[in-house]
């Protein structure tokens, strides 16, 4: 802990506010998302929460791409500050509407939309701005340190909304999503001008950039096919540690503590990912093996909680799946970062995000359907084998191998060097 703690005082001080005020917006999200999930579920019931869902699933997706431009077109710090105002203001929308004691499902809807909106300024803007704050040679740490605050607010948040519904109720829990996310405004509003400022896009036209962007995105056969078969992972893997655990937990006689129980093991091992073991596997494996280790681990994983009985073995493969998950996340994500051309690395960005999302959405789906005719822990094995097999496709994935062996000096602008055809600019 003492080594953290050294790690993050030597870090940039905008770098530090930035990983602040982004690990108290997680934490105000899952508390302000865990009061409206049960809020709309004891006033509106299972009708309104699905449409409020499916709702909020279309807007995310719409809104993610047609904004992503900005993200080239304008400084990333200011984006930044915009999508924190907008969340607070949707914090303190709802905490008005909270404290007046209506539910209106209109109402909540407009307020979810806002946030969306927020998001979509925020997101690409803060995933991309990384580079522009730290050196090159820092960058792998930068990463490190932000997944490891990440992993921080995804441990705490649920445990902290569950006591604030139960101490206090919806209004007290909604003063507190305001509270949180007041102070992440603020920190964010205190992030210094960029050191390495990237060049911006010239802005050929709104759509002319947008249509840029996506033909980027598609352009860079690796990059291409490695988003494609992420997503593809993740929609057999979401369910397994989402959608799927109640029903587990259950089947087994197990009480919700253990939900919570197996979220934060989640977040744990993310988190013990982050601060070293993921590195010492990285770099005892070499990056391509690594990562292949980390599929089979979390496949693995996923397919016995479908098989374990035990309750602290469950918390056990959750650590696991969190681990295994962070040495997936490490590798590779400095080098994409840094292949990317500095005006398109918030466009390109804001594309993953939004298949990550399509995949978020198609994940439950595909749940749905295999418990119509398996139970849930045969679910949980065929969903495991699936991701393995989908884990297998990285096998095909053009050049990975070499672009992995690349040191950070090789790599920049690496997609353009490779690909000119696909950033063509001013069209």
């Amino acid at each position: 802990m003492r080594q953290l703690r050294a790690r993050i005082h030597a870090c940039a001080p905008a770098l530090r506010l930035l990983m602040f005020s982004e690990m108290l917006s997680l934490l105000a999200a899952a508390v302000g998302q865990l009061s409206i999930a049960w809020w709309i579920a004891r006033d509106g019931g299972a009708l309104d929460l699905s449409r409020y869902g499916v709702l909020m699933a279309l807007c995310s997706l719409l809104a993610m791409p047609l904004l992503s431009p900005l993200g080239d077109r304008c400084d990333k710090r200011r984006l930044i500050r915009l999508g924190k105002l907008g969340l607070l203001l949707d914090a303190l929308a709802l905490a008005l509407l909270a404290g007046s004691g209506v539910y209106s499902l209109p109402l909540l809807c407009t307020c979810g939309g806002l946030a969306l909106l927020a998001e979509a300024l925020l997101l690409p803007a803060q995933a991309s701005i990384l580079p522009e704050l730290v050196a090159t040679a820092q960058l792998p740490e930068a990463i490190r340190l932000r997944r490891g605050a990440q992993a921080l607010g995804g441990l705490l948040g649920p445990g902290l909304g569950g006591a604030a519904l139960a101490l206090g109720g919806i209004a007290t829990a909604m003063l507190l999503n305001l509270l949180m996310f007041g102070v992440a405004a603020v920190a964010a509003w205190r992030i210094a001008a960029p050191p390495f400022p990237a060049e911006r896009t010239a802005g050929a036209g709104w759509f002319a950039d947008l249509a840029a962007g996506l033909r980027a995105k598609w352009g860079v056969p690796l990059d291409r096919w490695w988003t494609l078969v992420g997503a593809l992972m993740m929609v057999f893997l979401l369910p397994a540690t989402g959608l799927l655990l109640p029903l587990r937990l259950q089947s087994l006689g197990l009480s919700a503590l253990w939900f919570g129980a197996c979220a934060a093991a989640l977040s744990l091992g993310l988190m013990v990912g982050v601060a070293g073991v993921a590195d010492a596997l990285i770099a005892r494996l070499g990056r391509l093996r690594a990562i292949f280790a980390a599929v089979g681990a979390c496949g693995g994983a996923a397919g016995a909680i479908g098989l374990c009985d035990w309750a602290p073995g469950l918390l056990l493969l959750f650590a696991l799946i969190g681990l295994s998950m962070s040495v997936t996340q490490l590798v590779g994500q400095t080098h994409r970062l840094l292949a990317m051309p500095e005006d398109f690395r918030a466009r390109m960005t804001a594309g993953q995000m939004a298949l990550a999302q399509l995949a978020a959405a198609a994940a439950p789906a595909l749940a749905g359907a295999l418990l119509l005719h398996w139970p849930v822990a045969q679910v949980y094995l065929l969903l495991a084998a699936g991701f393995l097999l989908s884990g297998a496709l990285l096998l095909a994935v053009p050049e990975l191998p070499r672009f992995l062996s690349l040191d950070h000096a090789e790599v920049k602008n690496w997609y353009e060097r490779q690909h000119p055809e696909a950033f063509a600019r001013g069209r």
